[in-house]
């Protein structure tokens, strides 16, 4: 998974939990924002991107800020990331990814 894809994951995460928390059903948020229900899954998903103006009309509907919804942002440091990849060195691509992956979820917590 690529660091943009679990940005949208994360978000998405966090949009079905504010959802669930407003108790509004995703056929209920689509028409809030013009949206599909469709649409609403993939999002949730991460499978969907979204424009900012509909992370806002999202956030608006939820009754939360557009900031609540957004996941941290590159939350290992620089230098982590060299000694991480030196580690990781004699691992392969698929490997590296997982456990990055894997390690940028966890740090987010």
């Amino acid at each position: 998974m690529t660091e943009q894809q679990a940005f949208y994951t994360e978000l998405g995460h966090r949009i079905r939990e504010a959802r669930e928390k407003s108790h509004l059903t995703q056929e209920t948020l689509a028409k809030m924002v013009s949206l599909t229900r469709t649409s609403v899954t993939n999002i949730e998903k991460g499978r969907q991107q979204l424009l900012v103006h509909t992370l806002v009309e999202i956030s608006k509907a939820l009754q939360v800020s557009p900031e609540s919804l957004l996941p941290q942002t590159q939350s290992i440091g620089v230098k982590a990331l060299d000694e991480l990849d030196e580690l990781l060195k004699d691992h392969s691509p698929q490997e590296k990814e997982w456990i990055k992956a894997t390690v940028d979820i966890v740090s987010r917590k």
